[in-house]
């Protein structure tokens, strides 16, 4: 192929529009306040491995946004989230074990989760620090462990 051919071909691929893909797209469907059609392009881009995508869509069942509400789903995707190291869904999972809401109310381990998210993200740290003067040097102690255990086995089973 001659120089000017190969340059003619690129240009035309820089002028092609980009495509969205599923979380994209269903970040426009959210803008645009179709939550069904966003929820399902979420759950496409979830199935495909994409964090943003999981928090997103557990954002929604958490607080029943264009689908059913479901504390438990929404646990389920954070957990997918967090074991890709995602800092919000470590915050997210944090709050819902520090209230009960999908799982065993459990302030230790609520602790864990905020401890994990500051540690990726410092910016963070408040929900952490603000839940640490509630609980005793023993305590604080065991959710590092349990943090330090969750990171060993690369945030599954935590």
């Amino acid at each position: 192929m001659s120089g000017r051919l190969l340059l003619a071909a690129g240009l035309i691929f820089l002028a092609l529009p980009a495509s969205a893909g599923p979380y994209e797209d269903a970040l426009a469907a959210y803008d645009r306040g179709d939550l069904t059609n966003a929820a399902k392009l979420y759950r496409t881009a979830a199935e495909q491995g994409h964090a943003y995508a999981q928090v997103s869509l557990g954002l929604m069942y958490e607080f029943g946004k264009g689908v059913s509400k479901d504390s438990k789903e929404a646990i389920r995707l954070y957990r997918l989230a967090a074991a890709q190291g995602e800092p919000q869904a470590f915050t997210l999972l944090g709050v819902m074990t520090q209230v009960g809401e999908g799982v065993e109310a459990d302030i230790v381990r609520a602790f864990m989760w905020y401890w994990l998210a500051a540690q990726k993200e410092p910016n963070r740290a408040i929900d952490r620090d603000l839940l640490e003067g509630k609980l005793t040097f023993a305590q604080v102690a065991t959710a590092k462990e349990l943090a330090a255990a969750c990171v060993a086995k690369q945030f599954t089973d935590c």
